[in-house]
């Protein structure tokens, strides 16, 4: 085990050296904490580190919670997640043709308010009621029969914080905290109203040319859907009570954990991930709100849970933390090289700035520079375009090796003919091709 424990070490430190990585990590095995730390600011502005002590938000890492008090009011009697949300909501349009379980499991057809075209511009800068955030999609049609699909809605899990206040007769806040958070002891997690205080809370960022504070949002919005935060430490007292019957039943933890559709259960995704040939069951969630993200993988059948938290949005995180159990697992990974990067070269600049189509994707990239420096800009998850630095390490042959700033990425451009050439490896480890449209 301490190989592993020195490999898991070696991947992080390597991350951190070349800044790849900024955040805390937690690797644990049956109960173990093999890899716990902190990397880089949790605070720029303050020169504050990343400790496991910092706190994150946790985006739709809340789903969980909310699942898991939505099954405690049904052990406690107090609800059924097969009856219709009209009994517990009665004015809301189609209540009478969705379950809670459609809630739960994203099949109830109602749009999903984060992903409306004023979501990022109007929506998310407001204060807003629980009530007043349901008006935004309680009257828009259903956009399919609730059962029949899955399409993922932060919606349903707005009208499912609604459903708790409801039937305890507390907040959301208070349910969670009296009924979860008191009784695992997970002292540095709770509800983030965006007005209280929280000490040892992290500082969330996004990068355009260089590190930037992340888009405000006010989170009066999210609530049960990506509203709360946490710490790698906390989130392991949480993933070790769900092997247990501290919170609910084993049989209710079935449940919970049982794929419906797209695989999909409540709060959490099941599904095969296959490491050191073997397919293994994996519980996980990947979370992300403004400035931050983050993912929980949970192999229970082999012991192994990794979270990785972040407070810089282009973090891959779900890569990283796959790649930390297939180490953790035995395979053999690559970890980032330290590099020395080179001049560009003044007669290849303007040749290469310009727009590039990506093979198979109906995506583009752009390459542009602001002096001897060149930035790349491509979208990401939700189609946010990302701007960051990329550096020359050679120019052999006729083409020339990038590597970016922030994440693992690597840019070849083949100056041998007469259209330039691009390969792009991206921060997953997915090679494309692309040539100029311009």
């Amino acid at each position: 085990m301490q190989i592993i424990v020195s490999r898991l070490h070696e991947y992080m430190n390597a991350l951190d050296q070349r800044g790849y990585f900024q955040g805390a990590v937690l690797v644990g095995h049956q109960g173990e904490r093999l890899l716990c730390r902190g990397y880089g600011m949790a605070s720029e502005e303050h020169g504050v580190i990343n400790t496991p002590q910092t706190k994150f938000r946790i985006g739709s890492l809340t789903k969980g919670f909310t699942a898991i008090a939505i099954l405690q009011l049904e052990e406690r009697g107090l609800l059924s997640t097969e009856e219709n949300i009209g009994r517990y909501l009665p004015d809301f349009p189609n209540g009478n043709r969705m379950t809670i379980h459609h809630l739960l499991t994203h099949t109830s057809g109602i749009p999903d308010f984060a992903g409306f075209p004023e979501y990022w511009t109007r929506i998310m800068r407001l204060p807003s009621s629980l009530d007043e955030t349901i008006r935004l999609f309680r009257d828009l049609p259903l956009e399919f029969t609730p059962g029949e699909q899955f399409r993922y809605s932060n919606s349903s899990y707005i009208l499912l914080t609604r459903i708790i206040e409801e039937v305890s007769g507390e907040s959301y806040t208070d349910f969670i905290r009296n009924n979860i958070l008191v009784p695992l002891d997970m002292n540095d997690t709770g509800v983030d109203d965006g007005r209280k205080i929280i000490k040892g809370m992290a500082t969330g960022y996004s990068v355009w040319k260089e590190k930037i504070r992340a888009e405000y949002i006010d989170m009066s919005i999210p609530q049960g859907a990506f509203g709360m935060y946490a710490t790698v430490e906390d989130l392991y007292r949480w993933d070790q009570a769900l092997l247990t019957e501290q919170l609910v039943s084993s049989s209710t933890l079935r449940k919970m954990f049982t794929p419906y559709r797209e695989n999909y259960g409540y709060g959490w995704v099941i599904q095969p991930l296959t490491i050191a040939g073997k397919p293994r069951k994996c519980i996980s969630h990947f979370g992300d709100i403004n400035g931050f993200c983050g993912n929980m993988l949970r192999l229970v059948d082999d012991g192994w849970t990794v979270i990785v938290l972040s407070n810089l949005s282009l973090t891959p995180v779900t890569q990283i933390g796959k790649t930390l159990l297939r180490i953790a697992l035995g395979e053999s990974v690559s970890v980032p090289d330290t590099v020395q990067t080179i001049d560009w070269f003044e007669e290849d600049i303007a040749s290469i700035v310009g727009t590039y189509r990506l093979d198979h994707l109906d995506e583009n990239l752009k390459i542009t520079a602001d002096g001897d420096q060149l930035f790349l800009t491509v979208p990401k998850m939700h189609g946010a375009l990302y701007c960051y630095p990329i550096h020359p390490i050679s120019k052999t042959n006729g083409q020339i090796q990038c590597v970016t700033d922030y994440v693992d990425e690597k840019l070849i451009f083949d100056l041998r003919e007469n259209t330039i050439r691009l390969t792009y490896t991206d921060m997953n480890g997915h090679n494309h091709t692309a040539v100029p449209i311009n």
